[in-house]
């Protein structure tokens, strides 16, 4: 299995042979109505048949995101952030 990336902050292994990367966590809170969110890109890394390594897309979590927000500055900084690190992840993985 290749070594945890740069922007990985927390390793999982559900499975032999699968490790789940998190990056950082961005979260904040809603002034008005006192809601909480968090925003952080995952990828899960396996290996396959004949030791060969499949890693899957980079993804974006969203998590505590409903209603009307009153701080979507916020919010929508941390979306931009965390979808620079899917995109670098995503591109590097189709070899582009």
């Amino acid at each position: 299995m290749p070594s945890d990336p740069d922007w990985c902050v927390e390793c999982h292994t559900p499975d032999p042979g699968v490790i789940d990367h998190y990056s950082r966590i961005w979260k904040g809170s809603d002034w008005h109505e006192e809601a909480t969110w968090k925003v952080q890109v995952t990828q899960r890394v396996q290996q396959g048949p004949e030791g060969i390594v499949i890693e899957g897309l980079a993804v974006i979590d969203v998590i505590g995101v409903e209603g009307t927000y009153g701080s979507t500055a916020d919010l929508m900084w941390a979306l931009m952030l965390a979808q620079q690190i899917a995109d670098r992840i995503n591109t590097a993985r189709r070899g582009a």
